[in-house]
């Protein structure tokens, strides 16, 4: 395995320039909240690096993301993707997917771990309503938490024949949740039953059980460009830490893309920031306009009109 903090082996023609990757981080800032503070921030530790090798030792500094790797909810100072992560994984990312974790989300807990936990412990719940041989996506779906808690909650509901394909943007990300190797987080462990679906290896690492990871899949995909898996195949759609990210057009069409995905009379799964925060209202216009249904007042559950 590669050290994450030696000069990488470019994957685009050449070796980037500094330049480059603020002109990168810049591009996909085009398509987020201009007051973004993740956008000014990387921006920082992009102007006070030397070259593009100090740039990504700075990225990769574990005393600056270790506070905030044990609680994400602490203020960093831009070096925010390597904390999501670790070093087996990033040492596997480019300097282009490094910028882009430092600007979108690559949380890597399990959902009952933290914000999460009211939605999860309603899960099982509404999973257990699907249909038979139901689909479920998970959008973005990082290191594959969120779709092991999906089809776990599944399995707590005795729901055997349900499915989940997580889809995320990050090439690294969807081949380590392929592996079934948990990006270790001390809250992991947090439910009563973990047990019964992770896993401890003779080196101690968290793998997701044979019978959760069998029911998952991983592919490639973009809310942007609406790469994703067929619209309308999915009984539940989860998005809950992207579409807040976004604002204007981008925003619109990660919506169009995003709610596509379910099949009428199905269900979706948003951020509570997406549902209810004065700065959403572009869209909570399109979920009025979508005819979408909250199913609990204190949750972000939404049916679709069938």
């Amino acid at each position: 395995m590669a050290d994450p903090t030696e000069p990488l082996r470019w994957t685009r023609a050449g070796a980037p320039t500094l330049a480059d990757v603020r002109a990168y981080a810049l591009e996909v800032a085009r398509d987020l909240d201009p007051g973004s503070r993740y956008v000014r921030e990387l921006l920082a530790v992009i102007d006070a690096s030397a070259d593009v090798d100090d740039y990504l030792r700075r990225l990769s500094d574990a005393e600056r993301t270790s506070e905030f790797k044990q609680d994400g909810s602490k203020a960093s100072s831009g070096e925010r993707g390597f904390s999501w992560v670790d070093d087996e994984t990033w040492s596997e990312m480019d300097v282009w997917e490094r910028t882009l974790s430092n600007l979108l989300t690559g949380e890597t807990r399990m959902m009952w771990a933290g914000d999460g936990a009211p939605d999860y412990a309603r899960l099982p719940e509404v999973l257990g309503a699907l249909p038979r041989g139901g689909r479920v996506l998970s959008v973005p779906c990082s290191t594959g938490k969120e779709p092991f808690s999906i089809a776990i909650a599944a399995l707590r509901a005795a729901r055997d024949d349900l499915s989940v394909t997580g889809v995320d943007r990050q090439a690294a990300y969807v081949a380590r949740a392929r592996s079934g190797r948990l990006v270790a987080h001390h809250r992991d462990w947090a439910a009563d039953d973990a047990v019964r679906f992770l896993v401890r290896d003779a080196r101690g690492r968290a793998t997701i059980a044979p019978q959760v990871l069998e029911r998952c899949a991983f592919e490639a995909g973009d809310v942007l460009t609406g790469a994703l898996p067929p619209a309308g195949a999915f009984d539940l759609v989860s998005c809950r830490n992207l579409l807040g990210y976004f604002r204007g057009e981008s925003l619109d069409l990660a919506i169009t893309h995003v709610f596509a995905r379910a099949r009428p009379g199905g269900v979706l799964l948003l951020d509570p920031f997406v549902a209810d925060a004065p700065d959403m209202r572009q869209a909570q216009e399109r979920i009025r306009a979508a005819g979408l249904v909250r199913r609990w007042p204190d949750l972000s559950f939404f049916d679709v009109p069938a």
